[in-house]
């Protein structure tokens, strides 16, 4: 009895240091500010307590038992948001034992990323330094992957990681291409069969999930049956209810259409991941009202394409009035950092500069329904905010510093302490 005594007077002694700790004022003050949802602030101060913005501004008034950090010169940015990836997931490609990315079958709604996030990740902190704080975690592979979970970067567990959770379903939209060839590997009849079966599964699983939920919603009433509960098909409910969007992989026009005509059918919030075509068909999706997830810069996907087709790609789908959010990370956590280089190079090739950094952070936050909470930097929304030596969308820029919540980051990773200890490496004699 005693000692249950001492250990809860340890923990209630614990949440009262660390209460009293988040409810310290912070003034972040001289930076140049970029709320995203308004106009830049220059030497401009924010104002953070219990892990959330007071107020921000360019004359504010800063009580007396705030704590100042001169940011003077700097740049002060929220989180960058990458929406989709596998950090946390994936550690080592050539290592089995460190991928835990993908479920067996093709069919796995009820897999969730929140569950399976490592959060001793050495791909974490090198993300964080990139200015990445927070992120959407899916699971990959198979036609539904899994259920998309918007983390912190930095936690003990899923619990206080966790922003949002189910976030998203991910799907990845059948390739419908039939090789005409004469070296096909397979006949043109094969191919047709495999690609309506894949559809067909694909679009089964929501409808079965349509009936288990009415099902279940009338459960209760005279001579209705009570059911079972079903995770994966139970997985697939706030889809269909509208809570949260279908995030669907589509890389070329037919997919891309066809994910649009279903989704529309059946009444779908859907985000497009990939739409790599995007370009060619984006006054049907503005029409649609889907906004897009652009991934990673690569080659046009035709021998006949401009250089610069993937690099132009978000210019014209904003000119159609697409809502673009950059996203790097569906298949290499490796390569999250880079996503604001995407943004600067798809501003090069004519995406508007204005919308480059809410592409970067609110639209993604937007699409995933966490905009209340992160995205921007507005009164009331979370202390999760990065600070720069310069514009972000300079790739000569670093960051800083950083306020996960409030709370300052230690920015050191794997890569910064490797570049010291090789910089510091004896030298031979001459």
């Amino acid at each position: 009895m005693n000692r249950a005594r001492v250990v809860l007077a340890a923990a209630g002694l614990f949440a009262l240091l660390a209460s009293g700790a988040r409810a310290e004022t912070i003034a972040l003050t001289g930076a140049t500010l970029h709320p995203v949802s308004g106009p830049e602030v220059r030497n401009g101060t924010i104002l953070m307590r219990d892990g959330r913005i007071v107020e921000l501004g360019a004359r504010i008034a800063i009580p007396a038992d705030a704590r100042r950090v001169d940011l003077s010169g700097r740049h002060v940015y929220p989180s960058i948001f990458p929406a989709v990836t596998v950090l946390g997931l994936a550690e080592i490609g050539s290592v089995r034992a460190t991928l835990d990315t993908t479920e067996l079958g093709e069919i796995n709604p009820q897999a969730r990323a929140d569950f399976a996030m490592n959060f001793d990740s050495e791909l974490l902190p090198v993300a964080r330094s990139g200015g990445v704080l927070v992120a959407g975690v899916s699971p990959s592979g198979g036609l539904v992957s899994g259920s998309l979970a918007v983390m912190r970067l930095e936690g003990w567990t899923r619990e206080d990681a966790a922003i949002r959770a189910p976030a998203a379903i991910l799907v990845t939209w059948p390739s419908l291409a039939i090789d005409r060839s004469p070296t096909a590997r397979f006949s043109i009849r094969i191919q047709e069969k495999r690609r309506d079966e894949a559809v067909d599964r694909l679009k089964d699983v929501f409808a079965e999930a349509r009936a288990y939920a009415k099902a279940r919603g009338a459960e209760g009433q005279p001579g209705i049956p009570r059911h079972d509960v079903d995770p994966r098909l139970e997985a697939l409910v706030p889809a269909l209810e509208g809570r949260i969007p279908v995030v669907i992989a589509a890389h070329d026009v037919l997919q891309i259409r066809s994910a649009l005509t279903w989704t529309a059918e059946v009444k779908l919030r859907c985000v497009l991941l990939g739409a790599e075509d995007g370009w060619r068909v984006a006054d049907e999706i503005a029409r649609a009202d889907v906004p897009v997830l652009l991934e990673s810069l690569n080659l046009p996907r035709r021998p006949d394409e401009p250089y610069d087709t993937i690099y132009a790609n978000a210019g014209v789908l904003a000119r159609a009035g697409v809502r673009v959010g950059f996203d790097d990370g569906a298949s290499d956590s490796t390569n999250v950092r880079n996503i604001v280089h995407q943004a600067a190079a798809a501003v090069a090739y004519g995406f508007p500069r204005e919308k480059a950094l809410s592409a970067l952070t609110l639209e993604p936050a937007k699409m995933l329904g966490v905009a209340d909470r992160i995205g921007s930097l507005e009164p009331g929304k979370s202390a999760t905010l990065i600070v720069t030596d310069g514009d972000i969308l300079d790739l000569r820029s670093h960051v800083v510093g950083a306020y996960l919540d409030g709370r300052s980051l230690d920015l050191s990773d794997r890569q910064k302490r490797l570049y010291e200890r090789y910089r510091a490496r004896p030298k031979a004699s001459p």
